[in-house]
């Protein structure tokens, strides 16, 4: 195999489409370090995005590793590069584990906290969600979602050794953005995950079941995300504060509305409520990113 064509299939292989929204929600909590310590490092910028990536792409190579027997079965995941045979198991171990390494030693040398989020994010990853309780319990998604609010954390801490009530309010955020975004796709694809015998909330519960409890988590999401501009106002001084309290209610209430429109016909319209779950994540971080940019440069 070509070098290029070899590189093509192992970053296909780590989900881009999965770890590059954990990677701007990174990329947020490290631009609001620097609005918060009001100092602009280059440097510091490509080097935290540089091992928080290499971080995100490891933990998915290593999550394949141990997930290649139920890619598989699954209709979805069985044209995957490892369980379609275009790379070797040895390839998604050895360079997981490769990837994951070069982060934790870039980690460490930057800031000891950004070392702790990036090990605890992968451990629970890979070693919780993928390893112990993807093939257990229903309650996997929830397990593991601490892996998803980690990135956020290390991209914060690599330039601060303390916390303020604004970022632990997004990393809920992303706490209880984590099962709605799952398990409307486990909706979707109930059947497959049936076949591989994972658990996901709609195999083991009815399908109208579990968009009833959708409705709580969206609604959690959607206030939780209202209450996080709510505390921001203090920080985001003037009009940039009711901008985030204007578009935080605007997405909420996007999210509900999909809740809503997938709920009465959830077999033709959940990936609607996954798709704007998607869209609402990683526009919530692009803006918190550009808030805090604009605070940065201010004089």
């Amino acid at each position: 195999m070509r070098l290029s064509s070899f590189l093509k299939e192992f970053i296909e292989m780590t989900k881009p489409k999965v770890w590059i929204f954990l990677l701007i929600t990174g990329i947020a909590g490290l631009l609001f370090a620097m609005a918060i310590t009001k100092k602009i490092n280059p440097f510091d910028i490509i080097y935290v995005i540089l091992y928080l990536a290499f971080g995100l792409m490891g933990s998915e190579s290593l999550s394949n590793y141990i997930d290649m027997d139920i890619d598989k079965k699954m209709k979805r995941t069985m044209h995957r590069a490892l369980p379609a045979g275009r790379l070797k198991p040895s390839t998604a171990l050895i360079g997981g584990l490769i990837l994951v390494a070069v982060t934790l030693i870039m980690s460490y040398r930057q800031s000891f906290l950004s070392f702790i989020f990036m090990f605890t994010g992968i451990f629970d990853y890979v070693i919780i969600y993928a390893l112990l309780t993807k093939r257990r319990t229903w309650l996997n998604i929830i397990l593991g979602a601490y892996s998803g609010g980690a990135p956020l954390l290390a991209g914060y801490t690599a330039l601060t050794n303390h916390f303020n009530f604004i970022i632990i309010s997004w990393f809920f955020i992303i706490i209880i953005w984590t099962p709605l975004h799952i398990w409307a796709l486990s909706v979707k694809y109930r059947d497959d995950y049936k076949n591989a015998g994972v658990p996901m909330l709609p195999v083991i519960i009815p399908i109208e079941k579990t968009v009833r409890v959708l409705f709580i988590v969206a609604l959690g999401t959607a206030l939780i995300t209202v209450f996080s501009a709510i505390v921001s106002l203090d920080f985001f001084h003037k009009y940039l504060g009711y901008l985030d309290l204007a578009i935080s209610i605007l997405m909420s209430t996007f999210i509900i509305i999909a809740y809503f429109k997938a709920s009465g016909n959830p077999e033709k319209n959940i990936m609607n409520l996954f798709i704007v779950s998607n869209i609402f994540i990683g526009f919530f971080f692009l803006m918190v990113s550009v808030i805090s940019l604009i605070i940065l440069i201010s004089p």
